[in-house]
């Protein structure tokens, strides 16, 4: 079984009242009568009030911090930079190829982290992701991730971790090391 566990959430499940900057808020992880897990956050003192609806995993309290609108933008421009070129990748694709196989297989592991993409099926040589946004299955082909394969694409990956195409020609080149 597989869960996945939401962000903290921006306001009260109870109240729907915004969190502030330096909120106790209370998290709680809910496995539900579906078997799905819910994260419930609520203000701290508002939570005896909580009914959960289901059985508690596990609490935590947190200090709430709200993130950066500028890292928030700046997240989603490399999430869809990411996300555009895995999707292009599959266009004119009657059939599962094995053409840009590195690619396609780093790509959707970034994107399955980041749950854009999410894991259906899985064999000795594909597993089919459904990306969420549009609801396309895509076969994307299993292959080892060497080092000679981020070495080579240093630069290309560069765009994709870092966000820019500025930041990756300031990004230090890594010296290729040779294989025994």
């Amino acid at each position: 079984m597989e869960w996945h566990i939401a962000p903290i959430s921006r306001e009260s499940k109870l109240t729907e009242k915004p969190f502030e900057k330096g909120d106790r808020v209370l998290s709680s992880l809910v496995k539900t009568e579906e078997g799905e897990a819910l994260r419930i956050d609520v203000l701290e003192d508002e939570s005896e009030q909580m009914e959960l609806p289901g059985e508690l995993i596990c609490k935590w309290t947190q200090i709430f911090k709200p993130k950066n609108k500028d890292e928030k933008e700046r997240e989603e421009a490399m999430k869809l930079t990411a996300d555009n070129l895995f999707i292009n990748l599959f266009e004119g694709e009657e059939e599962p190829s094995m053409e840009n196989a590195p690619l396609k297989h780093f790509l959707g592991l970034m994107l399955e982290r980041r749950r854009v993409l999410k894991v259906m099926e899985k064999d000795d040589q594909f597993i089919q992701y459904m990306h969420r946004p549009t609801k396309r299955l895509l076969p994307v082909p299993i292959v080892n991730l060497d080092t000679q394969f981020f070495i080579e694409n240093q630069e290309r990956l560069a765009v994709l971790l870092t966000g820019s195409v500025a930041e990756s020609s300031e990004t230090p080149k890594a010296e290729p090391v040779e294989s025994e």
